[in-house]
This record gives C-alpha cells, structure tokens and sequence, in this order.
C-alpha cells in the first residue's frame, strides 16, 4: 500500500471517529434536555402556595374593609361626635403704624335686629343668647346654632381678617348688605396666657359695643361713632390658660366695625399669650 493510500485511509478512520463523537455528544445533549423538563415540571407541581404571583396572595388582616375593622379602631379614627374644631394658635396682628395686639381671628354670630331710632336702638340692651347661656353665660362653639324670635337660625363660624379691623360688611357668613342698618351682631375669641397677667383691653367701635372677658361684663358703651383705635381702654387681668372674650357690637347706620387689642400699660406687645377661635 502506498504512502499516500495509507494517508486517505487514516483521514478516513478520522472522519469516521469525529462523526461517532459528535452523534454521542448530542444524544448525551438531548438526554439532559429531556431530563431539565422532566425536573422543571417536578418542581412547579411542588412549588408551594406562599409563592404565589403576589395578586392572589391572601390580603393582611390590615386590608380588611372599614366595616371588619374592630369598633375601637373606627372610634379612634373618627373625631369626637359634637366637638367643633378650635383653630389656632394665632400672632396678634401689627398696623402700618407697627401698633401692636390687634385680635384679628374670631367667632361670629348674626345678624340680629335692633329697631329704633338713635339713641335709643332697643336691640343693645336685648340678650339675643338668652336661651344658650345668656350673653355673659354662653360658651360659643364653631358651628354653634342660635334660633332668633322669628324661627331662623344663624351659625358662630370662624373668620379671620386681613386687616387689624372687623368690618362685619366683610364677613361673607353674615351676608350682609353694604350699609345695612339697625342691626347688631356677636363675637367671641380666646386668648391663652402661660400666666396670670395685668393687661389692657383697647377697643374702637363703630357703633356701640359690650365687653365681656370669661364670663364677666367689662364695658358697656353705647355711642354712635366712627371706629378709631383705643377709644376705650379696659384694665383687665387674664388667668392662666384660656380666657373667653366676648364683644356685642351695634350698628345704626354707615360704617360697622371694631377693632380690638391686648396690650401692657404702655401699648406694647404683651408677651406669652395665644389666639384662638
């Protein structure tokens, strides 16, 4: 046999070894193909129920409906039934003049009639409160209702004002007219104290007014006037805590407002109070 017989039959044996390797390689090759499907279906079939897609696993005792939920949680979550909300605390308020005490958040309540002619309008000296308290007894709530002599009802609602003076013509709840006359309305504000302490309550009014301070009449003064700042001065001392100021303000006709402020004997800012309403 020739040199190059020998080289053609051992290239031959070569082709012949390589072809048996590579068929075994792929039916070794499909053999653990079949066995990688054969687990994969074992383990789906086992795996358990807490490995569910997360949108079918059970909701937490914490999702349940409000409904489920127990009676103490439900009444922690709900506010007091009846309580009105107080808002606050609040700065008092400065002037252009940097005058400072200005109370300018407040309860009000109106408005009520006050027939007559000055100066005799009769409704400054009716107690339009009589049945809550009576004007020095009466404890004002947000949202408290008073029934007047001809079945209607009004509301205390809370206003704040952008200027240091009320002008009730501004108070949308009131629903006034501007310039209605021979009226009169009702209103209330806290101030807390961190001590007892010796102030000065400074009104301005147009009209007349009455002052009370926790329970207790501090002024009366029924007058037909322009507003202007610290008309009266009213030495008063405040507890510590909260302290219930009431002012009834009435009206003839033209302008109606007032202006109201807590200061030291020396018109100063009083230091460690609070306003609420």
């Amino acid at each position: 046999m020739s040199k190059s017989q020998i080289r053609t039959l051992i290239s031959l044996l070569c082709l012949v070894a390589l072809g048996a390797l590579i068929a075994g390689c792929e039916g070794q090759a499909a053999k653990t193909c079949e066995k990688a499907k054969a687990e994969k279906a074992t383990c789906e079939k086992e795996k358990p129920a807490a490995e569910k897609p997360a949108a079918e696993k059970a909701k937490p005792a914490a999702e349940k409906p409000a409904a489920e939920k127990p009676k103490e949680a439900a009444a922690a979550a709900a506010p007091a039934a009846g309580k009105a909300q107080t808002l606050g605390p609040y700065k008092f308020s400065a002037n252009w003049m940097d005058e400072q005490g200005f109370v300018t958040h407040w309860l009000v309540v109106g408005p009520f009639p006050n027939p007559g002619e000055r100066p005799d309008n009769k409704g400054f000296s009716i107690d339009y409160l009589k049945n809550y308290g009576g004007e020095t007894g009466i404890t004002p709530t947000n949202g408290m209702e008073i029934k007047k002599d001809d079945g209607t009802v009004v509301k205390w609602q809370q206003y704040a004002s952008t200027y240091t003076e009320i002008s009730f013509f501004a108070i949308e709840h009131l629903k006034l007219e501007y310039n209605a006359e021979d009226i009169l309305c009702y209103c209330a504000t806290w101030i807390e104290s961190d001590a007892d302490k010796d102030v000065e309550i400074r009104v301005g009014s147009d009209d007349g007014y009455k002052l009370w301070l926790n329970h207790k009449q501090v002024a009366e003064v029924h007058e037909y006037r322009a507003a202007e700042m610290d008309q009266e001065t009213h030495k008063v001392k405040l507890n510590k805590g909260m302290n219930l100021v009431v002012i009834k303000v009435d009206q003839d006709w033209g302008e109606y407002q007032f202006m109201l402020r807590v200061v030291t004997p020396e018109g100063k800012e009083v230091t460690g109070l609070k306003v609420w309403n």
